[in-house]
């Protein structure tokens, strides 16, 4: 019951793939899966006997007027023998159930997997498509503030040639731009 209630909670992907390769690995060796099948026959026999004994305790003295009263009319044995039949018939009924209920979680489990690792790597693609066509805008914005760069840097020395060029004229100063 623990093992059911454990496998169902919302674990993340890394503890399950964990928990669905141990299973796993138990249950590919041969001996494991013969020695489990053979257990739940002998649980499911337990299981028959158990419910034909409770069965009959219930239909045996229906037509005797002493026990139509009350069953505690009844022989502590014959209670003891009720009880102990009646609690074979829940444990073998919950061995049973959880036999057929932790294969079919762990099929689940299985699937919840594939899909969430499916989802993942659909997820991580469009992510990654994302972030190229993000750095693509990032880049190409760049390679424009580069070239918007370049000519302000171009209209700049073309301007300060000018004012030099001035201010040289002006003061009289004459310069050769190769020997500066």
């Amino acid at each position: 019951m623990f093992i059911t209630t454990v496998l169902v909670l919302p674990l993340p992907l890394r503890f399950r793939k964990q928990s669905l390769k141990t299973y796993e690995f138990l249950f590919s060796s041969r001996e494991v899966k013969t020695s489990v099948y053979i257990s739940l026959t002998l649980v499911g026999l337990l299981f028959i006997d158990s419910f034909q004994k409770n069965f009959k305790f219930k239909t045996s003295n229906t037509y005797d007027p002493r026990y139509l009263q009350s069953s505690y009319n009844q022989t502590p044995d014959v209670m003891a023998r009720i009880f102990y039949n009646q609690r074979n018939l829940y444990i073998s009924g919950a061995v049973l159930f959880f036999g057929i209920a932790i294969p079919t979680v762990f099929n689940i489990i299985r699937r919840l997997i594939k899909y969430e690792e499916f989802n993942l790597e659909k997820t991580s693609k469009e992510v990654r498509d994302a972030k190229v066509k993000e750095l693509n805008d990032e880049l190409t914005k760049k390679e424009q503030d580069i070239e918007t760069f370049k000519k302000q840097k171009k209209s700049l020395e073309k301007a300060y040639d000018e004012l030099s060029e001035k201010l040289n004229k002006t003061s009289g100063v004459v310069t050769d731009k190769k020997s500066d």
